[in-house]
This record gives structure tokens, sequence and C-alpha cells, in this order.
């Protein structure tokens, strides 16, 4: 697998931010530029799992009655399929090992 190239920036930050980017760094044992890259990739998920929340809960609240009926008919029907699933097997019964 190749690693994507890094790209050199220059930013202006907060002393107090850099204080906290730096104590982070010395108790994780990690550079600057490692520590920096983590909060901003932590940051960045949360974001794409909030606009995925909330692009998820637009498409629901745009369905029409037609389209809420329908998908509630599908989620019974799987959640009926999955109860009828046995993973484990009958109950009490034992895994050979």
């Amino acid at each position: 697998m190749t690693m994507a190239r890094k790209v050199k920036v220059s930013v202006s930050i907060d002393p107090a931010v850099l204080g906290a980017v730096d104590r982070y760094a010395a108790r994780a044992g990690v550079t600057r530029s490692a520590a920096m890259e983590r909060w901003l990739a932590q940051l960045t998920h949360r974001e794409n799992l909030t606009r995925l929340e909330e692009e998820t809960a637009a498409y629901y609240e745009a369905l029409s009655g037609a389209e809420r009926r329908d998908d509630a008919s599908w989620a019974a029907d799987a959640s009926a399929a999955a109860r009828r699933i046995d993973i484990d097997g009958p109950r009490g019964a034992r895994r050979a090992k």
C-alpha cells in the first residue's frame, strides 16, 4: 500500500490551543504534526457522521405517505425475518470445541 504524500502548511493558532496540542503530543508520544493530524481527523469524522445523520433525517422527512407505509412494511418484514434466524442454535446447546 502506498502512503499519501503529506503536505506542509503554515497556520496561525491561539497559543493556548498550541499548548493543548503540545501537551497531547507529549502524553501520546507523537509529534506536534501527528497530534494535530489526529485531532483534525477526529473532527472530520465527527462532522461526516453529523452530515450523514442530517441527510438521513432529511431523506425520511421528505418521504410521502405512501413511501413511509412502504418503508414501514419493509422494516416489519425484515424484523420478522431476523427473528427467525437461529444464530446460536437451540438454547442450552453447547458448541463443540
